[in-house]
């Protein structure tokens, strides 16, 4: 191969090479390209928008970003292994060389990107010269990424190694491909010489002697060929009317392959030397070609017998003279890297927890389907999204902050929101786990959905300050805002007063009608309070019947006049009882206001309890005030 130029795009699967490129560009957010020595785009992935509808459509940038071009590949081809350029539009190049059999056949180009954040006041002026509708111009600078320059040679280095091993690859299989033709051709080309050596022969025996040197020079370059080629050779003589084949050549790549010697295998059938070869199928393709002549390529199959194991690659043809040669390859490590990247793809997908790469810039480098589901992006979404995109309520500027913090400790917990496509924000618990991979730094975090768990929070919560039976304040959380009440009333110096009441007879309720009957007066009296009174009023119950009722910035004037409207209102109300009965109830209520700016919660409720012993003790149904003497 070497003798001859080498074509970049005849080495590789450009579709394939095309799809890894645009992959490559989604995870590592870095512009690619491979333009071979022709000048000939081979693939290009990512390229910025701001180069795309910007620069290459007007007529000055465009001759800036050819300048570029131009400039990369002549260092390039001055043997130059790096090159970096800041083109006159502003942003940065890259290329190395890719080399396949010491030949220069293309150059890889990332970039498109900055190496220090952009001068933004050189790109409005930039707009304004060109013509370029501002806004626009300039949020497609903003999606220009930043990449420090060891990075930016680091990342060219690996794709330009990327490039040259899927080169490499192809070199090597034409370079089978070829040695597979000459094979071929050498034993078509010995036929014919012995026919024509045979016809010489019975003219001339000097001419014999010419032949003879000639056909031992040809089976020399055949043995050599044979004998070292990397990839594993096997040559069979078809036996038992082509149901088996004899081994009669056997390379030392094959026998390093299948760990067994030339001599242990060479005039013994295939088939009892490997036993596998029924399950395995490369005996129904042996039997194939033999009878049609016509070459097949067996794909990658696992072969398995009481001493071997190992998936194999397999390319037979039948030579002129009857032989059926098989060339193929150990492809063991391959289907086992390839198997164990489907499982570990297929168990991210598929765990419970959403799993996030985040680069040390915060931008997100990879997702599970989980984080997809849960918040409604699509994976190419995301992976344009930072972290305070999804997480309304973290700043950008905080983020080195968190990440050195992450860093020095190498985990971090924390709960926080993240904000779903259709708007809803849930409630989440990050476990966040620095590792540094092939050189680069990431959080590795596991993100979990913890609604539930909040709800339930919330609601026990909610539980613990409300009186299940009224749904009102218990007396624990009503004595609590009480105090929170009196702590505002000294700062402020706003009035607050207080209401004591219960239901008058309300044993005789309990005996006459039963407990069910009580529970509803209970509950219709708090219906009441929700009502009658305002948002800031605070309403309790503190056992049985007794009720209380904080009335903040309220006077005693205007407590007593909320009192009897709240009297008012339960006297003229009733409920239905089991027994199908109207039953009517009153309230007695008792009014304190505060005077003392040394009183507790407890002695205004005092104050209040003495306005109440006196409503009941002169007739009930009514309201009664009590001051301090």
């Amino acid at each position: 191969m070497s003798e001859k130029t080498i074509k970049y795009a005849e080495l590789v699967d450009l579709v394939s090479l095309q799809t890894l490129m645009d992959d490559l560009h989604r995870v590592i957010g870095i512009s690619n390209a491979i333009i071979d020595t022709d000048g000939i785009v081979i693939t290009n992935a990512g390229w910025q928008d701001a180069c795309v509808k910007f620069h290459r459509v007007n007529h000055d940038t465009c001759s800036n970003c050819i300048e570029s071009d131009t400039a990369l590949a002549e260092k390039m081809l001055q043997g130059e292994t790096f090159a970096i350029y800041k083109c006159l539009n502003g942003l940065v190049d890259s290329a190395m060389p890719i080399i396949v059999d010491g030949q220069h056949v293309a150059n890889i180009f990332t970039g498109q990107c900055f190496i220090e954040p952009p001068d933004l006041e050189f790109f409005r002026g930039q707009a304004r010269h060109c013509g370029f509708e501002e806004n626009s111009y300039l949020q497609s600078i903003s999606k220009v990424p930043v990449i420090p320059k060891q990075r930016l040679e680091t990342i060219t280095k690996m794709y330009a190694q990327l490039a040259q091993a899927f080169a490499k690859h192809g070199a090597d299989r034409l370079r089978q491909k070829q040695a597979v033709a000459e094979l071929a051709e050498l034993n078509n080309e010995l036929n014919r010489r012995v026919e024509e050596r045979t016809e010489q022969l019975i003219q001339n025996n000097q001419q014999l002697l010419s032949e003879k040197r000639a056909l031992a020079a040809s089976e020399a370059r055949l043995s050599a060929l044979f004998k070292n080629m990397s990839s594993g050779v096997a040559v069979y003589r078809a036996s038992d009317d082509g149901r088996d084949f004899i081994i009669i050549g056997f390379n030392k790549a094959a026998e390093r392959i299948e760990k067994i010697t030339r001599k242990q295998l060479i005039g013994k059938k295939l088939t009892e030397m490997f036993p596998g070869i029924f399950e395995f199928g490369l005996l129904d393709v042996l039997r194939r070609v033999a009878k049609t002549g016509e070459p097949e390529a067996f794909p990658p199959a696992f072969y398995r017998d009481e001493r071997i194991q190992g998936w194999r690659e397999n390319y037979v043809y039948k030579l002129p003279g009857g032989e059926i040669v098989s060339i193929y390859n150990d492809v063991t490590e391959r289907k086992l890297a390839e198997k164990a990247l489907h499982l570990t793809q297929f168990s991210v997908d598929r765990a419970t927890e959403c799993l996030y790469w985040v680069a040390a810039d915060g931008r997100v480098q990879f997702v599970n389907n989980t984080a997809c589901q849960i918040l409604g992006y699509s994976r190419e979404e995301l992976l344009d999204f930072s972290i305070t995109d999804i997480d309304p309520y973290f700043p950008a500027k905080h983020w080195p902050e968190h990440w050195q913090e992450l860093k020095q400790k190498g985990s971090l917990k924390l709960e926080t929101m993240h904000r779903c496509k259709d708007g809803r924000e849930i409630p989440v618990e990050v476990a966040a786990n620095y590792l540094v991979f092939e050189g680069l730094e990431y959080n590795c975090a596991f993100v979990r959905d913890i609604s539930e768990r909040k709800a339930l929070q919330a609601e026990l919560e909610r539980q613990a300050r409300i009186d299940y039976l009224t749904g009102i304040a218990n007396r624990r959380y009503f004595m609590e805002q009480g105090e929170a009440e009196l702590a505002r009333n000294d700062r402020y110096g706003n009035p607050l007063s207080v209401l004591m009441l219960d239901i008058d007879y309300f044993k005789a309720v309990n005996d006459n009608y039963g407990h069910a009957a009580g529970d509803q007066a209970l509950q219709k009296l708090g219906c009441i309070l929700v009502e009658v009174l305002r948002e800031i009023d605070i309403p309790g119950r503190m056992g049985g019947e007794e009720f209380a009722i904080l009335l903040p910035e309220t006077g005693l004037l205007k407590a007593i006049e909320v009192a009897e409207r709240l009297r008012s209102v339960v006297a003229n109300s009733s409920i239905i009882v089991e027994s199908e009965q109207e039953l009517c109830f009153t309230v007695s209520i008792g009014v304190a206001t505060l005077t003392d700016k040394n009183s507790n919660i407890g002695d205004l409720l005092n104050l209040a309890d003495k306005g109440l012993y006196q409503a009941k003790h002169s007739g009930r149904n009514k309201v009664c005030s009590f001051s301090p003497q």
